[in-house]
């Protein structure tokens, strides 16, 4: 978590093979979903990746792409809460 909010990026809905390329903001006091905005480069959509704090952002690390392609990369995103 981000102070007392989770960060999710991306996934999959594998019924319909859709990836997500979005960032989204859970918060956990008011349980509220909304959509951030992030400073650093546009990601390709993907799922079974790693995401963990750090500063005032997340790391994310590898995933699974659409076209089944493995990630072996690594983004750093300043998220505006």
């Amino acid at each position: 978590p981000l102070g007392n909010r989770l960060v999710v990026f991306g996934g999959c809905n594998y019924a319909i093979n859709s990836y997500d390329p979005a960032l989204h903001c859970f918060d956990l006091q008011r349980r509220r979903w909304s959509g951030l905005t992030a400073d650093g480069e546009h990601l390709r959509a993907r799922t079974g990746h790693a995401v963990i704090p750090c500063g005032d952002g997340v790391l994310i690390f590898g995933g699974l792409g659409s076209s089944k392609t493995l990630f072996n990369d690594s983004f750093l995103l300043r998220v505006w809460l």
